[in-house]
């Protein structure tokens, strides 16, 4: 379909919602929301841009409402000047747009969306991926929800923890090539609860075709992992007991994830998605002590004096360093607060969506040559990155 006629569809009755991403460089926002809201009995279309830098304290949301004759020109403008990408989710289902630098606008239909309604309460009760009344088999199990589908009062935080999670994989859905059967791999995968939610979510609600691989140490848990998949009878999910370095098992991976692999097992799994030339890697680190090891800078003593100070910016540090490594890798690099299920009561994520070319570069940037100097030492994927054979390609 045209991108000019699908706007001129939009209704405030049946549109669901719009994303607008991959911002160019003109964009004053990273990314826009759209939805329909009904205001002293109107209809308008309420607009979240975020501006600012998400990984930062300077990113906010700015709101605007646009009447419906506003809709159209407002969208003709944002694609292609001001972003390159764009979702849009009507009752009768969903479109991608894919623009480029000259202007070309393409307009996918996305079958696999499942058509709803959408609410026009401007203040409405937040609305879940996973939502309350449908039995989800390996929530049961999980103990978050009863037999008919409701949640257990006392688990309600970690049904919220799981929901975050899918949220974001949610917004990068756009950045995979959806129209073949996508390759994922979720690299020390644990008892599995946010693998077995990722298949739910893309296999079971939005009819994507995916192979997902759990890859993990213990053989006990693999073991327990893949009889729950085989009583879920979820097919093309396997899990697997092997080491995240030497995992050889794929040629080619559309999105890794990494969910607090301990220390450094964290750059080796990163290392092997750069490798795989993935679309996508979600990161939580884990235990980052590696930095702990190097003799600090004298301008950081009265901070590195103090041992659980000295942890916890060595941590910063660490994700920092593979955030920068990422983005010089060829990835567009985002640091979001994740919500975690076990330890801490949140945790950063890392989100990196490639933007189309291989390796820069191995040389490491100013800034990073500086934050490693500052550390006393580098970390363990710039070791690796360094020692990797890649080849030279801006395209």
């Amino acid at each position: 379909m045209d991108y000019l006629k699908l706007i001129k569809t939009i209704t405030g009755e049946n549109l669901i919602r719009i994303v607008l991403s991959k911002p160019s460089k003109d964009s004053e926002a990273s990314g826009v929301k759209i939805r329909p809201v009904k205001v002293k009995d109107s209809i308008l279309f309420q607009v979240t841009s975020s501006i600012g830098s998400k990984d930062s304290n300077t990113c906010k949301e700015v709101h605007e409402n646009l009447k419906p004759s506003e809709l159209e020109a407002y969208l003709t403008q944002a694609i292609p000047a001001r972003f390159y990408q764009g979702l849009i989710e009507t009752d009768e289902g969903g479109y991608t747009v894919l623009a480029n630098k000259k202007g070309t606008i393409t307009v996918v239909k996305n079958k696999t969306v499942t058509a709803r309604k959408a609410s026009l309460d401007h203040n409405r009760a937040k609305k879940y991926i996973i939502e309350e009344g449908t039995k989800v088999p390996f929530m049961v199990d999980l103990g978050v929800m009863t037999q008919d589908g409701k949640i257990v009062r006392s688990k309600y935080d970690k049904f919220r923890q799981i929901n975050r999670y899918l949220e974001i994989v949610e917004d990068i859905i756009p950045s995979l090539d959806t129209k073949r059967t996508l390759t994922i791999i979720d690299f020390g995968c644990g008892k599995s609860y946010l693998t077995f939610a990722l298949y739910y979510y893309l296999v079971k609600l939005k009819g994507i075709k995916a192979d997902i691989i759990g890859l993990d140490l213990k053989s006990d848990v693999i073991a327990e992992c893949n009889r729950l998949k085989n009583k879920y009878k979820y097919e093309s999910l396997r899990f697997i007991e092997g080491d995240i370095g030497k995992f050889e098992g794929v040629d080619k991976v559309d999105m890794v994830i990494t969910l607090h692999a301990c220390d450094t097992a964290t750059d080796y799994a990163l290392h092997k998605a750069i490798t795989w030339d993935a679309d996508v890697i979600m990161a939580v680190p884990c235990c980052q002590h590696e930095l702990n090891r190097f003799k600090n800078s004298p301008v950081l003593s009265a901070v590195s004096q103090y041992g659980i100070l000295k942890e916890r910016m060595s941590a910063i540090f660490t994700d920092a360093m593979r955030a920068n490594l990422l983005t010089q890798s060829g990835y567009d690099t985002q640091i979001l607060e994740f919500i975690d299920m076990e330890h801490t009561p949140k945790n950063l994520l890392i989100r990196a969506v490639k933007k189309g070319r291989k390796m820069a570069g191995k040389n490491l940037t100013q800034s990073l040559q500086s934050l490693t100097e500052l550390a006393g030492g580098g970390i363990t994927l710039e070791k690796l990155l360094r020692d990797t054979p890649y080849e030279e390609n801006d395209t």
